[in-house]
């Protein structure tokens, strides 16, 4: 398909585009900000000058990493695929596209976002990118892709470094599958969720285990391991 691969080659230099607008466009508050408050507060000592100066600094960067999140939020909510089901489309395909944008726009993000997982703004900003977060649910990591595509409980714990993907890649085909997580339930560090799986109420996944593509996890149950099984039942935990 020529017309996709010229979509695909231009797309390259798009990427360098959402780079410099993601990573850039977000100085400018803090840039304001900076220039404001180094006027309005002076001090002829200069140690006190430098301290002032480094505090300024560092708000500034605080500034920076919290406009980068609203805006990397904003494209995605305008952008992101809103699907409520498993859907499958061609590798080439505009959708294709779409989906490669949001996901670019996160990477983007990701290094800021680590810095405020988990917190309310962090939740605040899946929710912004299409994720339904239930209350009381600590978010550990940045790494959830295709947010679009996840349901989190009430009191769901996720633990650092874990992944959770709703997309893979099948025979030329991007396949397209919601993840759900119920309530109270808790993901392990380092585990890997990936598309299609539905982790019922109070379940567990044990630490750097891999839950593989549409698997149902029962309410209550303990699993782990690669791929993951279950360890326990419901009323042994």
């Amino acid at each position: 398909m020529k017309l996709f691969s010229v979509v695909q080659n231009l797309g390259s230099l798009v990427v360098l585009g959402v780079m410099i607008v993601v990573w850039g466009l977000p100085a400018a508050p803090a840039l304001l900000f900076f220039q404001w408050a180094s006027e309005a507060v002076t001090s002829e000592t200069s140690w006190i000058e430098a301290s002032i100066t480094a505090l300024l600094l560092s708000t500034s960067a605080v500034i920076y990493m919290i406009s980068m999140l609203v805006l990397s939020a904003s494209l995605q909510f305008l952008f992101t695929i809103r699907i409520k089901q498993k859907k499958v489309v061609p590798l080439q395909s505009m959708t294709t596209v779409r989906w490669a944008f949001c996901g670019q726009i996160g990477r983007c993000t990701r290094p800021v976002l680590q810095h405020f997982a988990p917190s309310v703004l962090a939740n605040l900003y899946y929710q912004a990118c299409g994720a339904k977060v239930g209350s009381g649910a600590q978010i550990n990591t940045p790494n959830l892709n295709d947010p679009n595509l996840i349901s989190i409980g009430k009191n769901v714990v996720i633990g650092g470094a874990a992944t959770l993907n709703g997309h893979l890649v099948e025979r030329g085909e991007l396949v397209l599958s919601p993840i759900t997580i119920g309530d109270n339930a808790l993901i392990g560090t380092g585990v890997m969720i990936q598309p299609g799986v539905q982790i019922g109420e109070g379940a567990v996944i044990a630490s750097r285990a891999v839950v593989p593509k549409y698997k149902v996890i029962p309410a209550g149950e303990v699993w782990g391991g690669i791929p993951a099984v279950k360890i326990k039942d419901s009323s042994r935990r």
